[in-house]
């Protein structure tokens, strides 16, 4: 009787992802570095928008580099959906899950808004304090401690070649807060845990998006990929960990995965067959252990780079109008950001995670990840 024999790592000379990460206490090495340059990019990138303007047509998107900006988000919620997933599969409680992300993106993020709407505010506008505190978008832009997203404070930022906008990073919370309502939907139904009929719907979705793509081009990447696109991506990334065990980390393989992914940039609707590389790659990445920077104190400072970025940016090019040039932009941003974000980690985000004790008696190490443009 012949029998089929099933292609593991094991069979073409490659660890898994699994064994990776159990040689690291079950995380991913790669992945803290991974957050922390995507960050950097994101901010590269908008040292263009916020010293010139976001001009469609004229931005780094349709350059030679543009699948590498392009690639940031999928990537980022890829990573995410992949973290997220490990943490809810080792809680096995909706409330603990809920809890969990909470305390990674909430505290934070409350901050952020607040320093923003009270002191960056009332330091940068143009109007009367009492005009601005008045004014409707102020309270308003306080709903972005609950993903109900505002960019404007009034009177702040009206001179930018951006402007009027505080911090358009804050855009994917919306798309991010909802990947997590998903995750909890599937904890609630038998598919969380069945990782062959999850992965049966999850291609069910595939299909679907790629045949209302070709029909309709509504899931095109416009500047950046549409909030639903996002979601998927972090789906995706759900997926990739139930099936960990079988993926391989594989130098070759992430070759060709990026050639794949910057073919596949420049071909009208392709947006659900891109992720394909980029989530392999995102993986290969988070397998890998980068050497440590001496200088720089541990810590997960992607999220607050994420937080702060923009309008870090936006105060600069405010005050400094002569130096309105994506070099000195960037030059700028990056160590008065990446010392805020350590402020950020070490006082408010690492404290609140501490908190999950409270839920769980021995929340593990890796349960410290995951999230938010995070996510991280």
């Amino acid at each position: 009787m012949m029998t089929t024999a099933i292609m593991t790592p094991a069979t073409w000379g490659s660890v898994s992802v699994a064994q990776r990460m159990a040689a690291h206490g079950g995380v991913g090495p790669g992945f803290d570095t991974v957050r922390l340059g995507l960050s950097i990019m994101v901010i590269l990138l908008h040292s263009f928008h916020t010293a010139y303007g976001y001009r469609p047509g004229e931005s780094l998107a349709y350059t030679p580099a543009g699948p590498l900006f392009a690639a940031i988000l999928p990537i980022f919620f890829g990573v995410s959906g992949f973290l997220v997933a490990g943490s809810a599969l080792r809680t096995r409680s909706l409330k603990v899950f809920l809890t969990f992300r909470v305390l990674r993106i909430v505290p934070a993020l409350a901050v952020e808004v607040t320093l923003s709407a009270l002191v960056l505010g009332t330091l940068m506008t143009t109007l009367p304090l009492g005009d601005y505190f008045a004014d409707p978008r102020f309270l308003s832009y306080f709903g972005n401690i609950m993903g109900w997203v505002h960019f404007e404070l009034p009177g702040v930022f009206d001179g930018n070649p951006r402007s009027g906008i505080v911090n358009q990073n804050l855009w994917t919370l919306h798309p991010e807060l909802l990947s997590y309502v998903l995750v909890a939907g599937l904890m609630l139904s038998a598919l969380f845990h069945d990782r062959r009929r999850l992965t049966w719907a999850w291609a069910a979705i595939t299909v679907a998006g790629i045949a209302l793509n070709a029909s309709t081009g509504i899931f095109e990447p416009h500047g950046n990929y549409p909030g639903k696109v996002l979601m998927y991506f972090f789906l995706s990334g759900v997926v990739a960990y139930q099936w960990r065990d079988r993926i391989p980390v594989d130098g070759q393989l992430a070759v060709v995965a990026v050639a794949a992914a910057y073919g596949l940039y420049w071909i009208p609707q392709t947006t659900f067959l891109i992720q394909f590389p980029l989530l392999y790659l995102m993986i290969w990445l988070g397998m890998q252990r980068f050497p440590r920077i001496d200088w720089l104190p541990r810590g997960d400072y992607s999220y607050g780079l994420y937080l702060y970025a923009y309008p870090v940016q936006q105060t600069l090019m405010a005050l400094l109008p002569g130096a309105r040039e994506w070099y000195f932009n960037l030059a700028l941003t990056l160590p008065i950001t990446l010392a805020i974000a350590m402020l950020s980690w070490h006082f408010v985000e690492k404290p609140a995670l501490r908190l999950k004790r409270l839920v769980q008696d021995r929340p593990r190490a890796a349960d410290m990840a995951g999230g938010a443009l995070t996510t991280h």
